[in-house]
């Protein structure tokens, strides 16, 4: 008995549409559907054929159908274009994979990578059956409409059900995703476009799509929000908490503190003065051994001392170079090395809890602790301390490094040292 059913010529057998007999091709089947149609298409120097369904019942529907996609892949393959068609997801593990096998990323980047493209890119670049666009269906509409649904997606239904409930915390003392920021920071959503615009390039290039797809972040009124940083009297406040927090005394007063938590206490504390005086970067100064820092350097032209700092070209930039700090920083540095219980040459000068082998590990995120500092800085007329600045923009570590900038151009430091610093 024959697979092809209904079989139909065109253009000299470059187009066959025909229909698949079911007791032949899936013997157990079952149906009362009508029969689809499907297509056999022959490409000039392209070995082989382009089989696949049409999805479609009436014969006219359907050669309309195959006469399109026999003229579409005609041109694709005269403009060296690939045949195949790739899904969005299929492209991107593709993509994923070979960038992990040529080791572009850092362990860090492999990760936010992984949980963007599970969170975001995929579910949206998919229909509503879940299974993912083919590339060449994403329309000038479908990209567009990306940043919308991005930008409110904890309060659609499926951002509100990772809110409820995260499988992830089942052991941790809350259960949820609260916490995550209801809509996305510019910087967050100026990260995605740069990711999606590398992934549409690539597919691009290896002509899996037959145009090029760039995307632009939407910007708040106009122009890029930067992160806020401290006035004089936050960072005043600041720096006298911080003592208070450093002793445990006074609004940070502590009963019962055992030892690790009171170097713990310690480390923020120099941690945050290091950072507001040295203008690095928190991924900077997380890589920094004792072997990097060269106390007591001279500045040119004047009397004080500075720390110089080696940062690895495992940093952001992707490039080794060396930071002079403010004298303050000096001085702190040296103090912390006085307590710090690891002093060693190839010693981490910033750790986290964790050990491995007698010795710590980097820190993950000292972000969280922080902002939780912050948040118990007494404050006239503001409930959450420190957290917000008067505009209500939320600071974070980072914030310390727009202080630094800040600062020194209050001093009168010309604007091109601080920038190529």
């Amino acid at each position: 008995m024959a697979y092809y059913e209904n079989k139909v010529e065109h253009f000299g057998g470059a187009l066959v549409l025909f229909q698949r007999n079911l007791t032949v091709a899936v013997p157990n089947s079952q149906t009362h559907r009508a029969p689809t149609w499907y297509m056999r298409l022959k490409i000039g120097g392209h070995t082989g054929y382009v089989t696949k369904s049409t999805k479609l019942t009436v014969y006219e529907d359907a050669y309309e159908f195959a006469k399109s996609e026999l003229l579409r892949l005609q041109q694709a393959k005269r403009l060296g274009h690939s045949l195949k068609e790739y899904t969005f997801e299929q492209h991107w593990q593709d993509w994923f994979d070979r960038n992990l096998k040529n080791e572009r990323w850092k362990a860090e980047r492999q990760n936010w990578h992984e949980k963007y493209a599970a969170r975001y890119f995929k579910p949206y670049f998919s229909h509503a059956d879940g299974t993912s666009l083919r590339l060449n269906e994403l329309t000038l509409q479908v990209q567009e409409g990306y940043w919308d649904w991005r930008i409110n997606y904890w309060d659609t239904d499926r951002g509100q059900r990772l809110q409820t409930y995260n499988p992830k915390r089942r052991n941790a003392k809350t259960q949820t995703t609260n916490n995550a920021k209801r809509k996305p920071a510019v910087k967050t959503l100026q990260m995605e476009q740069s990711a999606l615009n590398q992934i549409f390039f690539d597919a691009a290039q290896r002509g899996r799509l037959e145009r090029v797809i760039k995307l632009k972040a939407p910007v708040h009124n106009g122009r890029v929000k930067r992160r806020p940083g401290f006035d004089t009297d936050d960072y005043t406040k600041l720096t006298q908490y911080l003592r208070s927090y450093r002793d445990g005394i006074g609004a940070f007063k502590t009963v019962g503190s055992n030892a690790r938590h009171d170097l713990q206490r310690q480390q923020l504390y120099y941690f945050v003065l290091f950072l507001a005086n040295s203008g690095l970067r928190v991924g900077e100064e997380r890589e920094m051994l004792w072997r990097d820092v060269q106390f007591d350097a001279p500045v040119e032209g004047g009397t004080d001392t500075v720390a110089e700092i080696y940062v690895s070209k495992h940093t952001k930039k992707g490039e080794a170079r060396k930071v002079q700090t403010q004298p303050n920083a000096n001085n702190y540095l040296k103090l912390w090395r006085e307590i710090s219980p690891y002093k060693g040459h190839n010693d981490l000068v910033w750790f986290g809890q964790s050990s491995q082998d007698g010795k710590p590990v980097k820190f993950v995120d000292l972000n969280r602790g922080f902002q939780i500092f912050l948040s118990k800085v007494p404050v006239e007329g503001r409930t959450d301390g420190l957290v917000h600045d008067r505009d209500g923009e939320k600071r974070t570590l980072y914030s310390l490094r727009h202080s630094y900038a800040t600062m020194r151009l209050d001093r009168g430091d010309g604007v091109a040292p601080i920038a190529e610093q």
